[in-house]
């Protein structure tokens, strides 16, 4: 369907609601467009609680309920930093399934947003015009767009746009310093009801830090790992497992996931980190990993997202990669693999992707042989 629901146009929830409802019965709504109408109908009804699946990057999607009036909080906090008003134009390119899509609607609704709602794609500007005062988008989406012919401007037509659902590349974030847009990283989980920080990607006020949202205050626990506190949008304080600096009491640097931390030889390595280091360099994408070994009990592999596995094979490539990193932290074996596992919004499954590539070795070894 290619039907935009413009909240803006309704005047009272009420007839919102029965519009959704009675869409939801026709039968040519059935993907995204039905999600978004369940959803909206889902927030006018008697419950005062919403039903919330969580990304899946950590373990299987999980059903969370999360009080309404959690989702009004943080939908405010976000309006009030970004100086949303009343008619601004947002533009819902996420899908209705996961908060980050649920909120961009609850900001509209309590913000009484003009909300455009469009099929989540790869490019999702490719096809509409105009300008919008608000979008949110994952990476691979701001990449997409970047990467087609005007994709500048495109993006300049949005002048308030905050990127999640995963790591934001170097390369990536180099092409977005100099945009006129307003361009934020997000920090934030479904725990949290969306992000409880962001990050400023562009122009002078950019940074290479998260600042929380006001009424947000933080700290670490023994481990390093981030502890939220936020009693507007989450009843107790939430327990990340993102490995953090603290700085200035309101900033944070998120180093690395304590879940993907390798142990090699008694030296504990951030994937994250080394992944940095040569991202630019690397066309396809890729994750530092670990495999068993007998000698130092973890040893670090890189694994790339490859058809084509033989223009990274060649001593040029890896002599590159070794000039990069110390020498601790170079992989000591190079894995394929030709599709990654994601979750359902499009977040990598590292741990999926180890196990898939040692399988795959595995068999290519066996095969050689």
């Amino acid at each position: 369907m290619t039907e935009i629901i413009n909240i803006a146009l309704w005047h009272d929830k009420f007839s919102l609601a029965a519009y959704c409802r009675d869409k939801l019965q026709d039968p040519h709504y059935v993907n995204w467009d039905k999600s978004l109408l369940a959803f909206i109908a889902e927030w006018y009804d008697e419950n005062d609680f919403v039903t919330v699946h969580t990304s899946g990057s950590t373990g299987p999607p999980e059903p969370v309920k999360i009080k309404k009036k959690r989702l009004v909080n943080s939908a405010r906090m976000t309006l009030d930093y970004l100086e949303l008003r009343e008619g601004d134009r947002a533009l819902l390119c996420l899908p209705s399934d996961y908060i980050a899509g649920k909120m961009m609607i609850v900001r509209s609704l309590v913000g009484n947003l003009n909300l455009t709602a469009i099929e989540p794609r790869g490019n999702p500007l490719e096809n509409i015009e105009g300008e919008f005062d608000f979008a949110a988008m994952i990476p691979l989406q701001v990449h997409n767009i970047l990467n087609n012919p005007h994709g500048e401007k495109k993006i300049e037509s949005i002048r308030k746009l905050i990127i999640g659902g995963g790591a934001i590349s170097a390369p990536l974030e180099e092409r977005l310093k100099e945009l006129n847009t307003e361009v934020f990283s997000t920090y934030g989980m479904t725990e949290t009801v969306s992000h409880i920080a962001l990050r400023r990607l562009s122009g002078k006020k950019r940074s290479s830090y998260y600042t929380t949202m006001p009424g947000v205050t933080i700290n670490k626990d023994a481990k390093g790992c981030l502890i939220i506190n936020a009693p507007d949008i989450a009843d107790n304080p939430v327990k990340t497992r993102d490995i953090v600096r603290i700085f200035y009491k309101n900033k944070f640097k998120v180093l690395g996931r304590l879940d993907n931390v390798i142990n090699s030889g008694g030296i504990k390595y951030y994937p994250e980190i080394i992944e940095r280091k040569i991202e630019q360099f690397i066309s396809d994408r890729f994750i530092i990993s670990s495999v068993p070994d007998v000698r130092l009990g973890d040893k670090i592999v890189l694994i790339i997202e490859t058809s084509d596995p033989r223009k990274y094979e060649s001593p040029g490539f890896k002599n590159y990669v070794n000039e990069k990193l110390p020498v601790f932290e170079r992989p000591k074996d190079l894995l394929f693999l030709e599709h990654f596992p994601e979750t359902g919004n499009s977040k990598v499954q590292r741990k999926k992707i180890t196990a898939k590539a040692i399988a795959q070795q595995i068999i290519r070894e066996r095969g050689e042989n």
